[in-house]
């Protein structure tokens, strides 16, 4: 007789993914895992306090925080290192990506979906697995949000952060709470999401951009801050502590900010960016997120 032991919930899978339109996107699933196998002589498959602790591990080593893309797409450069030349969509420049092989899953599958991760995650796992488990269920859900919640998805690399944050294009997909005066405002969360960030963005710390006296030239604007479509491209590069990050994206999907993009800062700009729209007056509170169930609050 066979039998399974189920985690739900055991992690959350934040990272970015290739679009044929929208090219780099951010997106975070729910990791569901069930163990399909035999009891041991006390009666156990798999203990449940290893089970989380070991696919945690495995997903957070080989996955997550990463740029996910299908077999054939990268270079493998110099033995430790991915480069990554995507064209895409109607623009005219495509999306580059030269990292450390850590930046990077690689899939054995020509498309990148639910279905392929999660085949690719109980490869990976199983391979880790004691011997009274047989086989490895994944599956990947999206977040549950109500009717007529806005999301968005965007990527972000924090150069100085100790983790794995400090890949260059890894992703996130959230939504973002707004109240004025205490009342929750959806047209506003829409105001973020759609409008401002267009459904999917890059956030960028505009010293980390390389090519800045062309944007300048072409904005205007000594000190550049938001989105700027009139941009064609820009070049980012840093050094951080798993090694040289740097891509190029086409300018109308990067969102430029002075400082980090931690979900801090995020939460901030997005309150100073409501609080702008609906005059000083008002009282303004917002909870951004990072992926699902974490984030940070700002109120103005």
């Amino acid at each position: 007789m066979k039998i399974s032991l189920f985690y739900k919930n055991v992690t959350v899978l934040d990272y970015a993914y290739l679009d044929d339109h929208q090219g780099i996107v951010g997106d975070a699933l729910k990791v569901h895992v069930e163990f399909i196998g035999k009891t041991d002589r006390e009666g156990v498959v798999y203990d449940f306090s290893y089970a989380k602790k070991k696919v945690k591990e495995i997903i957070d080593r080989d996955c997550d925080h990463r740029l996910v893309v299908p077999k054939g797409v990268v270079e493998e450069v110099g033995g430790d290192r991915f480069q990554l030349n995507f064209q895409y969509g109607l623009s005219d420049m495509p999306l580059t990506y030269d990292c450390p092989k850590e930046g990077i899953c690689e899939l054995p599958f020509h498309h990148v979906n639910k279905e392929s991760i999660a085949t690719y995650l109980e490869t990976i796992i199983l391979e880790e697995m004691p011997e009274t488990v047989s086989a490895i269920r994944i599956t990947l859900e999206d977040e549950t949000m109500p009717e007529g919640k806005p999301t968005f998805h965007y990527t972000h690399g924090l150069k100085e952060h100790y983790g794995n944050c400090q890949r260059l294009f890894h992703g996130h997909k959230n939504t973002v709470d707004v109240f004025v005066n205490g009342q929750e405002r959806r047209d506003l969360e829409e105001y973020l999401s759609t409008e401002l960030f267009k459904g999917s963005i890059h956030f960028c710390k505009w010293e980390n951009v390389t090519n800045q006296e062309e944007i300048i030239k072409v904005t205007g604007a000594e000190l550049p801050h938001g989105r700027y479509p009139s941009v064609p491209q820009v070049k980012i590069s840093y050094e951080a502590n798993q090694g040289h990050f740097s891509g190029s994206l086409p300018g109308n999907e990067v969102y430029f900010m002075t400082e980090e993009s931690t979900v801090e800062n995020l939460s901030m700009l997005f309150a100073r960016l409501i609080k702008d729209k609906v005059g000083a007056s008002q009282s303004v509170m917002v909870r951004a997120y990072e992926g699902v169930a974490k984030g940070a609050i700002s109120n103005l």
